[in-house]
């Protein structure tokens, strides 16, 4: 039983043409195009000498939320009963605004203020401590995220608790 008769008219018109399929003379430009592009024998170019600054490490305690951040805002949320002290560093250079705190429930992603008592802008240079009343909910086993505002602005989320040493 032989091939059906248009299979062996494509096939031999194929052949005839060289073998070379539209199909396959993309897929060989294609490879020659990437071989080209990969030289391998250069180093990849420098970083620019602007590039923008990372965060440094977190800060972890066995006893409270930690925020660092490369501008040199230092805080600490510690809870303690129904409320908590919030301590902020400030080495930025600046005054910061009022700081801020919300919290994200871990359940179910509800926002909650808690409210910084006597909220005022921090000096450069200074350390201010500040109580926080805690609404019962959520719970303090059900905190997801605990986020620092400053004036309002979101500025990012603490580091929770860690056990063992602070690193």
């Amino acid at each position: 039983m032989g091939l059906p008769t248009r299979l062996t008219t494509r096939l031999s018109s194929r052949l005839r043409a060289g073998g070379r399929s539209p199909t396959t003379i993309a897929v060989a430009l294609v490879i020659v195009v990437a071989f080209a592009a990969c030289t391998g024998d250069q180093d990849p170019p420098d970083a620019p000498e602007d590039s923008p600054s990372t965060s440094p490490p977190p800060v972890t305690s066995a006893e409270s939320y930690v925020f660092t951040d490369a501008a040199g805002i230092e805080a600490t949320l510690t809870l303690e009963g129904e409320g908590g002290e919030l301590v902020v560093r400030n080495g930025t250079g600046a005054v910061l605004p009022k700081p801020g705190v919300f919290v994200l429930d871990a359940r179910d992603g509800v926002r909650t203020t808690w409210r910084v008592v006597d909220a005022a802008p921090v000096g450069e240079g200074e350390r201010a401590s500040f109580q926080v009343d805690r609404p019962p909910a959520p719970e303090a086993r059900h905190i997801g995220l605990v986020v620092l505002l400053l004036g309002g602005e979101d500025l990012g989320a603490f580091v929770p608790p860690q056990s063992g040493n602070e690193a």
